[in-house]
């Protein structure tokens, strides 16, 4: 909260929250839309696509490609992000060096030059931003906290509490936002679905607050626990850079054989787009 709102009236400060928390929900909500782990990829490596459609049921806005591998012992992650054509526009690396759901990482946006990450510290994790590739870079140290998910850890956590998420309080995580320098303290409660083969949660603002910031729905495979479904706002911005609404499906026609180290590294070493063609 601002210094500002700390001396509005109480009826002016829950308007001022009321009309802060959706805008701010969206821009850091959206941080851990694209890249939830695909369940299973621990035991090896793997190659798995995403697409991203309008969730208006529109067209395909982007897909994603991740590739995941042990480097030196470490467990790696590649993902490419693409324009619907197939260029690539953005690259994002995670290292598992830790708890699975607390991966160091860093992303790039070719389109503006957006920079984030995260690096894990002694007793803290530093967290960094650069809006556009002329912007100054802003950086911040976070004390570490005990239930602390970085970016694409959070597929991991969701697996770990995986028989607890039937409670119907749900289970409380501190979300790295690198966007406000800061946690966002999230809940993640089950959703009644009306398909068994399938489990739904819902993801959202911690607290009184919850009620009324957006959410996200993630749909989950209950026999595998594969991750099927995600939609909510995107932290993956339209040629406008605007923030979107997007369905991202990751159908298992879309899983590829083992990558190969060749494979990987020419991945690694393609050229980013800065426009997605029409």
């Amino acid at each position: 909260m601002s210094t500002h709102s700390a001396f509005l009236t109480p009826v002016a400060r829950r308007a001022s929250i009321r009309s802060a928390v959706p805008r701010l929900a969206i821009s850091c909500l959206a941080l851990m839309a694209p890249d939830l782990l695909y369940a299973g990829s621990f035991e090896g490596a793997s190659h798995y696509s995403g697409i991203a459609y309008a969730a208006d049921g529109g067209p395909i806005r982007y897909r994603e490609e991740h590739w995941l591998f042990r480097e030196q012992g470490t467990l790696t992650r590649l993902v490419l992000y693409r324009c619907p054509n197939g260029q690539p526009f953005a690259r994002k690396w995670l290292h598992y060096s830790g708890q699975p759901w607390a991966p160091d990482f860093t992303f790039e946006d070719a389109r503006d030059g957006y920079l984030e990450g995260a690096t894990r510290m002694p007793g803290a994790w530093r967290v960094y931003v650069r809006d556009r590739a002329d912007a100054t870079t802003r950086s911040a140290a976070l004390p570490s906290r005990p239930d602390t998910v970085v970016d694409a850890g959070f597929d991991a956590f969701v697996q770990s509490r995986w028989a607890t998420l039937n409670r119907p309080e749900g289970v409380q995580a501190a979300f790295v936002v690198p966007g406000r320098l800061g946690y966002l303290d999230l809940k993640l409660k089950p959703l009644a679905s009306s398909r068994s083969e399938s489990r739904q949660f819902r993801l959202g603002l911690d607290g009184f607050l919850g009620a009324i910031a957006p959410s996200l729905r993630l749909t989950y495979a209950s026999a595998d626990r594969r991750l099927e479904e995600f939609v909510g706002i995107s932290n993956i911005r339209d040629e406008q850079g605007h923030r979107q609404r997007v369905q991202i499906r990751f159908p298992l026609d879309a899983v590829e054989p083992a990558p190969t180290r060749a494979e990987v590294e020419s991945a690694a070493r393609l050229p980013l787009t800065s426009r997605c063609s029409p």
